[in-house]
């Protein structure tokens, strides 16, 4: 049903009708239901324990329709009598004239017809009086006996054809309701999901003409890739249509069965099924991932993310403009520990203070303990010889797919594409029992389908492997194997558990906290608070989908957190932390009491103290309400950026496509100078160009000048003059920490909160995870560093809530990044500051290449654009502790595929 809809069926006929109904003979109702039953195809069997489906229709409890006596009058028929052996007795006294006389002649006539009628009384007066009896004919009376019965009978036999004609009618009537209010669900879903779709399409069509575009060489292998990897858009469409009309089957299955039972039992099923339809389309799933749900259901569901997610850093803060006039503006820095130079890419901006992802996509809600039954299928998909080990493949299994996998001689079969965007997993990396993701990172178990590293919400369902005779079957749940996305099951929250979790911000780290101590089996409560109005969102859409309002790119639905007991409060800004009195204090005077603390406030826009910077067309990119603002403010617009950050270049990208003009002003030679290289920057430079971005290279802001509220000119370092109708700030983010400077907790000067491996702070119950921390990140030695990654934010906030639980696990993630311009996605991972030399292969016109940054003999980071894998490889030879010398890739990548292969 549509969302905030719900409909009963009313099944009853008119009151008074019902009540002069007959009941029917067991007999008789049960031949009625088993020739019903005929069109049914083990229904019950499909529909997940269905109230009463279990019983058959003789033992269901009949329906009163009221006692139906008949009398007959004494005009009618005189002194009948309600036995054969009266009748016989009349007989025999024919001849004498005799009339017989009983002493009770009202007495009850049982009569069942051929077709197991229920008894029905007939009664009858009493004798006639001695003047009457001597008239009395026994032939007469057997006649009118006869008669009576021949009428009788006929009378109920019309009676029943009518009773089962408006049966067939309430029936029909019925379906045709269900059928209808199954379709109007269907079109507001698909309304309500039309958004994220769009959204997602160009992402994934983006991704996967990557491939197509920077590999002309491989077209051949690019067509195939095209038959495995659809765009996004279909890969939702297709697996939510399919999904959707098995739901709906399964719903008329539901509707045919209950008819086979009486009325009252019909209503009830009815609405227990319109209750859970209502429940499975609340989600949605989903999207990106979507997110999804409890208890074995399909759902449409739909993680969050960081209140704030820094902008990309460009330069170091020794490049600042020394020129009188100038105003600086340091992009944000990645690594603000030791180094001063940040090397490291941020990821996408995340600037508010909180967001939410509501994944509108289909996923399917599982219990690790509990069998699903679901329709299943099952297919032989190849030989036990057609895979080697550290093998794998997408094999199709009726009208899904699977991924399977072959390690140590064993096969395994899971969901074919990962939960975050719906990258295709048999293009990525396979090792030691889990398989990344090709295009942003995640990983995910190879045995059970659980995600293990980010990004994304949800895992892979799994699916059963038999093999046998030299082949190799696959047999699992049609939705699962449409869906390729679970959700893993959480507990209740417990009235009898005191205890309070209270996560300040709305990004990724919150959520994945706060779900980790659900799947994990916290039943305390559990708070998320964020200055932000929205529920969390995927932020990194911001810059790259404008136009995506909050509830398109929301992490997961209201709902969600309502059934998992999760409560959001927005618009609550923290002011100060009582460690002491364990007490949250907010701008609004409110407070709030814990029994442990997560702070994930991420970061917020840096300022630009320059004239002019208060111009109501001076933007900045934080909310999905900025970039609405912003996208349609620009439309056929002259618009000039400040700075060259991720965010400000992504932003550029978007604008081409709206804007009348777009400028960019860049502190350094190039965007990125710093992070990817002066080549890559130049190469990145020129994909703009291309499309008729104008850069303003080594020149900052002066001011904004205007008329009334609105800037009309930007005049930069150099007093050049750009004409301005909107103006973007893209010059990084600080963490938003300023409400601890009177707490116990430690910061940095810059406002960093140290954290241990289990995000920790100084403080005894009180944790910090992402942009905001410095954490000792284990590819760099353990050194204290801070990445601002959207997918290391989900990795603090489960190391988070596990230390909350005292169930320890070190964070132990490699940085992965990534950033898209123009269909082109590059792909980053490791980290990179205080990179000394990089080693670039392939061609940067193109382009296609990679390009490793080293450290005296030693790879530290790597980005691609165009040849995956590699990204994903590098990563798992990281994370298995395992080093990538300098010497080994001077040449070529070969070494990378050799290492990888030995994992």
């Amino acid at each position: 049903m549509g969302k905030g809809q719900s409909k009963s069926y009313d099944i009853s006929t008119n009151p008074q009708k019902a009540s002069h109904k007959r009941p029917k003979s067991s007999n008789q109702r049960e031949s009625l239901l088993l020739s019903r039953n005929s069109t049914n195809i083990d229904d019950n069997t499909q529909l997940n324990n269905q109230p009463n489906g279990d019983k058959s229709p003789t033992e269901q409890k009949p329906d009163n329709r009221g006692d139906h006596s008949v009398e007959t009058k004494k005009s009618d028929i005189n002194g009948i009598a309600d036995n054969n052996s009266n009748l016989e007795s009349h007989e025999k006294q024919k001849d004498s004239e005799t009339p017989v006389v009983t002493e009770n002649n009202k007495q009850e006539v049982e009569t069942l017809d051929s077709k197991g009628e229920p008894s029905e009384e007939v009664q009858v007066d009493s004798a006639k009086d001695s003047s009457e009896s001597n008239s009395y004919n026994p032939k007469e009376e057997s006649d009118q006996i006869d008669k009576a019965l021949e009428d009788y009978i006929e009378s109920q036999k019309r009676e029943e054809s009518k009773e089962k004609e408006d049966i067939i009618t309430e029936e029909s009537d019925l379906k045709e309701e269900v059928v209808e209010s199954e379709q109007t669900v269907t079109v507001e879903l698909s309304e309500s999901k039309e958004e994220v779709l769009k959204e997602d399409n160009q992402i994934g069509e983006e991704e996967q003409k990557e491939d197509s575009e920077t590999k002309p060489e491989l077209k051949e292998d690019s067509d195939k890739e095209e038959d495995i990897i659809k765009p996004e858009t279909e890969f939702q469409e297709e697996d939510i249509t399919k999904t959707e009309t098995e739901f709906q089957e399964e719903v008329q299955a539901v509707v045919v069965a209950t008819d086979q039972q009486e009325e009252s039992q019909v209503k009830e099923t009815v609405e227990k099924e319109e209750a859970e339809t209502e429940t499975s389309q609340d989600t949605p799933e989903d999207t990106e991932d979507k997110p999804v749900v409890e208890s074995e259901t399909v759902q449409f569901n739909t993680v969050i993310s960081l209140e704030t997610t820094p902008l990309g850093s460009d330069r170091s803060p020794q490049e600042a403009d020394t020129r009188e006039g100038a105003v600086d503006f340091v992009e944000p820095q990645v690594d603000i520990v030791p180094p001063a130079d940040p090397a490291v890419p941020v990821e996408e901006p995340t600037l508010p203070e909180s967001a939410s992802l509501v994944s509108s996509e289909l996923v399917v809600q599982v219990s690790s303990e509990v069998d699903i039954d679901m329709p299943s299928v099952e297919a032989v998909v190849c030989g036990v010889d057609d895979l080697k080990d550290g093998e794998m493949r997408e094999v199709d299994v009726g009208e899904g797919k699977a991924l399977l996998v072959k390690e140590n001689g064993q096969f395994y079969a899971i969901g074919n594409k990962c939960t975050h965007y719906g990258a295709p997993l048999a293009k990525g990396a396979l090792s030691n029992g889990r398989v990344r993701c090709p295009w942003h990172g995640a990983c995910f178990n190879v045995k059970t389908g659980d995600i293990e590293d980010f990004p994304g919400l949800d895992s892979l369902p799994k699916f059963d492997v038999t093999v046998a005779d030299g082949k190799v079957k696959v047999k699992g749940d049609k939705a699962l194997l449409t869906s390729s996305k679970v959700q893993k099951s959480m507990c209740k929250q417990s009235a009898d558990n005191q205890k309070s979790v209270l996560i300040i911000g709305g990004g990724p780290a919150s959520v994945i906290c706060a779900e980790t101590l659900r799947k994990e089996g916290f039943t305390g409560k559990i708070t998320i608070a964020t200055q932000e109005r929205h529920l969390p969102y995927d932020r990194i859409k911001l810059s790259k989908a404008m136009d995506s309002s909050a509830d398109a790119i929301a992490l997961r639905n209201a709902d969600f957190y309502k059934t998992n007991g999760i409560d959001i409060l927005n618009n609550k800004k923290a002011m100060s932390v009582d460690s002491q009195a364990k007490i949250v204090k907010f701008e609004d005077e409110s407070s709030l009491n814990y029994t442990s603390l997560v702070i994930a406030t991420g970061g917020k826009p840096r300022q630009l103290p320059i004239n002019g910077a208060d111009f109501e067309n001076v933007c900045l990119l934080r909310t999905p309400d900025d970039a609405n603002k912003i996208a349609e403010t620009a439309k056929g617009k002259k618009v000039v950026i400040i700075g060259s950050s991720f965010i400000g270049m992504e932003v550029a990208a978007y604008m081409t496509s709206v804007a009348k003009s777009v400028s960019v002003l860049v502190r350094g030679k190039a965007p990125f100078e710093n992070i990817l290289g002066i080549k890559i920057g130049n190469m990145i430079t020129k994909l703009h160009e291309d499309q008729g971005v104008k850069f303003y290279f080594e020149r900052g802001i002066k001011e904004f000048t205007g008329n009334g509220n609105r800037a009309t000119e930007a005049v930069l370092s150099d007093d050049t003059k750009l004409p301005c109708d909107l103006a973007i700030l893209g010059v990084g983010v600080v963490p938003a920490t300023d409400f601890l400077k009177d707490s116990d907790i430690t910061m940095t000067n810059r406002g960093f909160i140290p954290v241990d491996k289990n995000m920790k702070t100084n403080v005894d119950g009180i944790y910090a995870a992402g942009d905001i921390v410095e954490f000792p990140l284990f590819t760099a030695g353990d050194q204290q560093v801070n990445v601002q990654h959207w997918q290391m934010a989900h990795a603090h906030g489960k190391a988070a809530a596990l230390g909350i639980l005292e169930k320890n696990e070190d964070v132990k993630s490699v940085p992965f990044f990534w950033t898209m311009m123009y269909k082109k996605s590059i792909r980053y991972t490791g980290y990179g500051f205080g990179y000394d030399d990089i080693v670039v292969h392939g061609d940067l016109d193109a382009p296609n290449f990679t390009a490793f940054y080293t450290k005296g003999d030693d790879v530290v980071a790597v980005a691609t654009l165009g040849t995956d894998p590699v990204a994903a490889q590098v990563a798992e030879i990281m994370y298995a502790g395992q080093k990538i010398l300098k010497a080994e890739i001077q040449d070529s990548i070969d070494a990378v595929v050799e290492k990888f292969a030995k994992l």
